[in-house]
């Protein structure tokens, strides 16, 4: 039986695989023509929403109305693969005995597979569940973007009180991470020729004196957050400016990823920093870009409980509760009171990895421990 499932599996991954959902740009309307045909007979409610018709987010669900609900949750948009890395194809999944090689194998179309097969499946596999649920599939994670898993919430389209996201864990589970926002530097100089330097103001020495205070002091200053493996970081990703190299530039642009811990909260955060970086230039111009708040869900929610004893009773494996270094799409409900859980096949580390690697047995055992947690209810 796990063989044919397996197959079954691996089968629906390869043609989910083939599609192309890249960011950028992060399309996802032949993805969502393919959940609509794949699911047409399975007797759910299969509806589309999106800003346009290049964001399409796909929601499947056993009842009708506004109500609370279990969401099983993946992202089905990728990166983009650097083609002179890849050993294969990356949109032709390579299936071999363990493991199975393609974009997205792992982060997130392997989850995504599952919870297909799941959909198509759900009336026959659980006949007499009493829980709403609902899939959703949804794009623009890869983006930490307003398009996907966020218009959904904003939209009133789903109302979880437990959120199952599937995430590479290894089928063990995250239920706490950090919080992350983004936010813009503009810094402002004066242009003279470059033969002259000191006519002008060099809008570029002017941003390099704020990176070095934010990786000295402020990295110091950082440090009383730290809780335990989480920390509280800064990374500066992006720089740029100047007009041409025998110009004094006259503007520079910053954008930096703060990641916070439980200890913090983003409205706090992002005014710590910006007050820093305005005592280093007082004419800097910082601009809040996008972020949400750490979440930590209760270990002891009925929800988690059950479903770390299937993942117990399928694999013979004590679960395991990880550290997550990145962030996922609960992070949206991290004010709402919403169990949130990531749990999925494939190792982490794999996901946005050249040849990346599927382990077989996680996207079977994906499958059984979700069927066993449903059957419950």
């Amino acid at each position: 039986m796990k063989k044919n499932i397996q197959k079954e599996l691996l089968d629906l991954l390869k043609q989910i695989i083939e599609i192309d959902t890249c960011y950028p740009p992060g399309s996802s309307t032949v993805f969502g023509k393919f959940v609509t045909s794949y699911l047409k007979n399975s007797g759910l409610r299969i509806k589309s929403y999106g800003v346009d018709k290049e964001k399409i987010n796909i929601c499947v669900s056993n009842y009708k109305g506004p109500k609370k609900s279990i969401v099983f949750n993946s992202h089905i948009d990728t990166v983009r693969p650097i083609l002179s890395e890849w050993k294969t194809n990356p949109f032709d999944l390579k299936i071999e005995k363990n493991y199975s090689y393609g974009l997205g194998a792992v982060n997130c179309k392997g989850s995504a597979a599952v919870h297909l097969y799941l959909a198509k499946n759900f009336k026959n596999l659980f006949p007499n569940i009493k829980e709403n649920i609902d899939f959703t599939f949804v794009t623009d994670e890869e983006n930490l973007g307003p398009d996907g898993t966020k218009y959904l919430k904003k939209q009133k389209v789903i109302k979880p009180h437990t959120l199952i996201l599937g995430a590479p864990t290894n089928n063990n589970f995250v239920i706490e991470e950090r919080g992350v926002f983004w936010l813009e530097i503009n810094v402002s100089g004066k242009t003279s020729h470059a033969g002259e330097p000191q006519k002008g103001v060099n809008a570029i020495e002017k941003s390099a004196k704020i990176i070095n205070e934010l990786n000295s002091s402020f990295k110091k200053f950082l440090k009383k957050y730290d809780i335990g493996t989480h920390k509280s970081t800064i990374n500066v990703g992006i720089i740029s400016g100047g007009e041409n190299v025998n110009v004094v530039p006259s503007k520079t642009r910053i954008v930096i990823d703060r990641r916070i811990t439980h200890k913090e909260d983003v409205k706090k955060a992002f005014n710590e920093i910006k007050n820093f970086i305005l005592k280093v230039d007082r004419s800097a111009k910082v601009k809040f870009l996008t972020g949400t708040n750490p979440f930590k869900s209760n270990k002891s929610n009925i929800y988690l409980k059950e479903l770390s004893k299937s993942k117990e009773l399928i694999t013979g494996q004590k679960s395991k509760f990880l550290s997550s270094i990145g962030v996922s799409d609960g992070r949206y409900f991290a004010d709402d009171n919403v169990n949130i859980i990531n749990i999925g096949p494939g190792t982490g580390s794999e996901g946005h990895k050249s040849n990346e690697k599927l382990i077989n047995k996680d996207l079977v055992d994906y499958f059984l421990l979700l069927e066993n947690f449903l059957l419950k209810f």
